[in-house]
């Protein structure tokens, strides 16, 4: 072997380490691949072949054709996975538009972990998932006790499919990201905002290209961190004095660590922190955003946007620790406060990585890191380099190139000339990135990669045809619009840009945002008249939008009131569920009554349903639920929640069920044309159909069939373009052209950067649906993706 092979594996090694085949799939007798992958639920029996190379896999059959909901297998095992924050296999499904998802699942003493995952392409390609993208099922005795693996596959429509699986590993990473696990498993209010942002780093980490883990605080306790190098702490609430134990010997070891907002006493001292101060802003747009000491780091942008409205600031540090980072307000002023420090040990920030300009935020992350960990810097230039021309979701350069070559002849000749400047630019930046690579220098690495990929991404924007006369609209999920703007200043947003109406949430299970008659009312003042206003002043359509059910802004004394009069809903075990129960009558008269009167009261092109349907598969099982459908199929149920799921009554459990949803549905419809024969009736949706009538009771097609709605928006929110694909392809075929069909795309969920939601739009186009909807209206989607969305994709 020589000096460069060498070279090349000593820096591989110094990102990625320990990777354990957890099951290879290769079986050379079919006897023992079925003996140790038992079907489950009347599943097919596993096959097994080979690729060209001669690697074994296995073939799982879906006949989904058969299925209600998924075909899927058990493997019994005995594996400690604690140590692994990844894991890894590779997959080819024949046929994907008939599988909605995929799911593996860890068995754990009482529980389970799921991990789901698109199936993509049908093609072979690698699947990551990370732990902090796995759920919790039950109890689970912990990741060092896992006794059964188990694959699923969930149906999307009446399709048989193949998928064939191989190599399903472990990895340890050098790179780690901590979940907050200790906040998750107290149940704690802040549980799904510390995964969520366990998340967002994740995916910042992926678009860079790094391969990193996921752990856990409990495994940080137990000393998992030994084998990695930096650990990234994105939100951990709840840091234990013995996970505090376990970092500082991770430091005294030489690992660096990256902490965010917050930062317990045991490891401030690190960090060069000697005291701290949490404060909320006292003007808005106080801590808007961070001027950064481009100076002080090689690579740093020169700011970063947050819009953070409470911080944590250092109020003293030791002379080894450097400011970085200043917090700026909206107007541009920069301040003393100190928001991001680095010492040698690691780097500290007063707030959560928000998820806006993304851009400035991974260069941020990457310059931090080579500053840190130096003996890594050509690692990550290397990772860097392997994300060259990755925009959009798509592969590669390549594959941009081919697609803005495509969409060429089908737009006007100025632009085809400003395409062809930018992506001629772009290509120029390449070769020279490839030349600093080699030279290493690594923070010229980031910032030529970082404007080679704003040429190249203003090249795809530009390069996607416009369309006149159709539907585009935005979720917006505050009644009070854009944070600092009025009404009219937003809605006039939405028409410069090229959108023709908006879907604003004026109304939940319990609140309203305006003079409810039936509802508790929130302060502020009558938000539809403002937002309606605006509306007819610049020619924007609005639909007002319901959470219908959900409790979980109502205030107090509501929730109370509701609770004492048994109408809120029950889980399995009896445990409250903090939403109306639909099969109660009073609940029903309140959603009905609550979507009504904003026909009655105001001028409203339309009203929207949303979280119409049951949380989940585990509600309801309140008395009220007994008592209708034991009445409804004539028998009483000792163990209601056991006997309506058995395989005598399951079927006509959900059918019920989803009864109680459509009648609703059925009863605002037709009351709602009667009060206004023009207004329309549209609902977004599980993207899942059918599996969400079983699992949710939430049967739109029906909705679709008896003429219910007007128009459907399904959210099909996903960063997975193929799936996005499948997804609108199937719900083509189950809308069959009834009704209009606006496929919801999730600008701010999961979050996908400007230039992937412009390729959905235009993969939805191209599938001949009638317009879109993107969620959500926020200063984000109105400040970077609606005028990035101009340049081509709503130009006329």
């Amino acid at each position: 072997m020589g000096i460069m092979e060498l070279m090349t594996l000593l820096m591989i090694s110094l990102l990625t380490s320990d990777k354990m085949i957890i099951e290879s799939f290769d079986y050379k007798e079919i006897s023992d691949a079925q003996s140790a992958w038992k079907p489950q639920a009347g599943s097919l029996p596993v096959e097994i072949s080979k690729t060209d190379d001669g690697d074994g896999f296995l073939i799982f059959n879906c006949d989904l054709s058969q299925k209600q909901d998924r075909c899927y297998w058990d493997k019994k095992v005995d594996l400690d996975l604690s140590k692994f924050g990844r894991f890894t296999f590779s997959i080819f499904a024949e046929n994907p538009q008939g599988i909605s998802s995929g799911t593996l699942y860890f068995q754990s003493g009482d529980g389970w972990y799921s991990g789901a995952f698109p199936i993509g392409k049908n093609k072979w390609h690698k699947v990551s998932l990370r732990k902090s993208s796995f759920r919790i099922e039950g109890s689970p005795k912990g990741w060092d006790s896992i006794n059964t693996i188990r694959l699923s596959f969930w149906k999307s429509a009446d399709i048989d499919t193949k998928v064939k699986i191989n190599n399903l590993s472990a990895v340890s990473d050098k790179i780690v990201i901590v979940l907050g696990d200790n906040t998750i498993r107290k149940n704690s209010p802040q549980a799904r905002t510390v995964r969520e942002l366990a998340e967002q780093m994740s995916d910042n980490l992926d678009a860079l290209g790094l391969e990193f883990g996921v752990i856990t605080d409990g495994e940080v306790e137990s000393g998992v961190l030994s084998n990695a190098k930096l650990a990234i702490f994105p939100y951990n609430p709840d840091i234990s004095e013995q996970e505090v134990s376990a970092i500082k010997k991770f430091v005294d070891s030489g690992g660096k660590i990256i902490v965010f907002y917050m930062l317990p006493n045991g490891l401030s001292n690190l960090l060069g922190i000697e005291s701290t101060e949490w404060t909320r802003e006292t003007t808005p747009g106080q801590f808007s955003s961070v001027r950064l000491d481009v100076k002080a780091i090689d690579g740093l942008p020169d700011s970063i946007f947050q819009g953070s409205w409470n911080v944590t600031i250092p109020k003293t540090v030791t002379k080894e620790t450097r400011v970085i980072g200043k917090w700026t307000d909206a107007k541009g002023n920069i301040s003393d406060v100190p928001a991001i420090t680095l010492h040698p040990n690691g780097m500290f920030m007063g707030h959560i990585l928000s998820q806006s300009d993304l851009l400035n935020k991974r260069q941020m992350i990457l310059a931090v890191m080579g500053e840190l960990l130096p003996d890594m810097r050509q690692s990550l230039s290397d990772a860097i380099i392997s994300q060259k021309g990755k925009l959009a979701g798509l592969d590669d350069f390549n594959e941009v190139q081919s697609l803005i070559k495509e969409n060429m002849a089908k737009i006007p000749k100025k632009r085809q000339n400003e395409v062809k400047k930018h992506l001629s630019e772009s290509e120029k930046l390449y070769k020279e990135l490839d030349k600093v690579n080699k030279d290493k220098r690594f923070g010229d690495v980031i910032k030529i990669s970082r404007k080679a990929t704003e040429e190249l991404q203003e090249a795809l924007l530009l390069s996607f045809p416009s369309r006149k006369d159709e539907f585009r609209a935005l979720w917006c999920h505050s009644a009070f619009g854009i944070t600092g703007w009025d009404w009219d200043k937003a809605i006039e947003n939405i028409k410069k840009y090229g959108f023709n109406a908006i879907v604003p949430n004026m109304l939940w299970g319990g609140l309203a945002y305006y003079n409810s008659d039936v509802l508790p009312i929130a302060d502020g003042g009558d938000q539809i008249e403002k937002c309606l206003s605006a509306c007819k002043k610049h020619g924007i359509e609005v639909h007002v939008w319901k959470v219908n059910w959900n409790l979980s802004n109502a205030p107090a004394d509501f929730v109370d009131k509701m609770r004492k009069e048994g109408r809120l809903q029950k889980d399995k075990q009896g445990n409250e569920v903090k939403w109306l129960c639909p099969s109660n009558e009073e609940n029903y008269k309140l959603e009905l009554e609550s979507m009504l009167e904003i026909v009655r009261k105001y001028d409203v092109d339309g009203i929207h349903f949303d979280y119409i349907r049951y949380p989940n598969g585990d509600a309801c099982f309140c008395d009220t639920c007994k008592k209708g459908f034991e009445e409804s199929i004539g028998v009483k149920l000792n163990n209601f929640a056991v006997d309506a799921l058995s395989p005598e009554y399951i079927d006509k459990f959900i059918k019920w069920r989803s009864d109680q949803i459509t009648r609703l549905v059925r009863d605002v419809s037709e009351q709602a044309k009667k009060i206004n024969p023009k207004i329309k009736i549209s609902a977004a949706v599980f993207n899942d159909y059918p599996s969400c009538i079983r699992s949710v009771g939430q049967d739109w097609k029906l909705w679709i069939d008896s003429g219910y709605l007007d128009f459907v928006c399904p959210m099909d929110y996903t960063s997975d373009n193929d799936r996005f694909k499948n997804m609108v392809t199937n719900q083509r075929s189950i809308v069959n052209g009834k009704i209009p069909l606006y496929p919801g795309i999730g600008a701010s969920a999961p979050g996908i950067p400007s230039d992937q939601v412009a390729l959905q739009a235009h993969i939805a186009r191209s599938l001949g649906v009638e317009g879109f909807i993107i969620f959500n209206y926020d200063l984000t989607v109105a400040e970077i993706v609606l005028p990035a969305l101009f340049k081509g994709l709503t130009s006329e």
